[in-house]
């Protein structure tokens, strides 16, 4: 896929899945939007892998916070 970029990818779907922005905020930006799921599913209907490949990805780039932020989200999602 040319022009996909890894790194925004993943900021994109944590910033989505921990409620920091919306779908509509990101396609406002301008820029394309590259998620690990669906935005127009309902958290619950999101599978827990995309949860388990961002928890990958920030603790290889050792951001143990935004891991605690996946962590929370993933175990809301078990609860709706």
């Amino acid at each position: 896929m040319e022009g996909f970029n890894e790194e925004i990818c993943m900021e994109q779907t944590y910033s989505l899945l921990t409620g920091r922005e919306t779908y509509e905020e990101l396609l406002s930006n301008g820029k394309n939007v590259y998620v690990l799921f669906d935005p127009e599913k309902s958290i619950k209907d999101i599978d827990a892998s995309v949860y388990d490949a961002l928890l990958d990805y920030f603790i290889n780039t050792e951001e143990y916070e935004k891991c605690n932020d996946v962590l929370a989200a993933k175990q809301l999602a078990k609860l709706i």
